[in-house]
């Protein structure tokens, strides 16, 4: 068997052959990728981060005949797969947050009780699916979904023009669009 020093230009045809050196490259070289990506979507569940980058490495070594360096760099189209198993990992989580909170709630007699505890959760839950937007849009989607303010109130609140908050609620609702496609929820 012939012995071959994994580099940069040929590390991914290695992968292909199956080469264990070749992940081992990968992992010394883009490591620090699956790192800022895992952190960055999972951040409030840290006990999950390494699970994650295993399942990610994992899909990069079964799935690398699909990675075409024509339409993209490794690094992104690394960035790209572990995002996604990311968002899978925090949509199991919510779904399992989700049935043990069900499992636990009590029997309401105070009907108040159970509505803030209800609104409570609900608001929790928005805040879960805004963190994906940009601190200002997410502000935007607030003042108008939530607390149901105009776009002129909006607007003149936010001191911007009522084009670039339709503009912010459009791109807003793609990426929101996007990342429901991509974890499936």
């Amino acid at each position: 068997m012939v012995k071959v020093e994994i580099t940069e230009k040929n590390f991914v045809e290695q992968m292909k052959k199956r080469n264990e050196k070749a992940l081992i490259y990968m992992v010394e070289q883009y490591g620090w990728v699956l790192k800022t990506v895992v952190k960055r979507q999972m951040g409030t569940l840290p006990h999950l981060w390494d699970d994650c980058m295993n399942d990610t490495l994992l899909a990069v070594w079964e799935n690398i005949g699909s990675y075409d360096p024509k339409r993209t760099e490794f690094q992104n189209w690394l960035a790209g797969v572990c995002r996604f198993k990311a968002l899978t990992y925090v949509r199991k989580y919510i779904d399992s947050s989700r049935e043990d909170l069900m499992e636990q709630m009590p029997e309401w007699e105070d009907e108040r009780a159970e509505s803030d505890f209800l609104k409570q959760e609900y608001k929790e839950e928005v805040d879960m699916i805004l963190s994906y937007l940009k601190d200002e849009d997410a502000k935007i989607f607030r003042l108008i979904y939530l607390e149901g303010l105009s776009m002129d109130e909006v607007a003149e609140r936010m001191k911007m023009s009522k084009t670039v908050i339709y503009g912010r609620i459009s791109r807003g609702r793609k990426q929101m669009r996007q990342i429901v496609k991509e974890s499936g929820v």
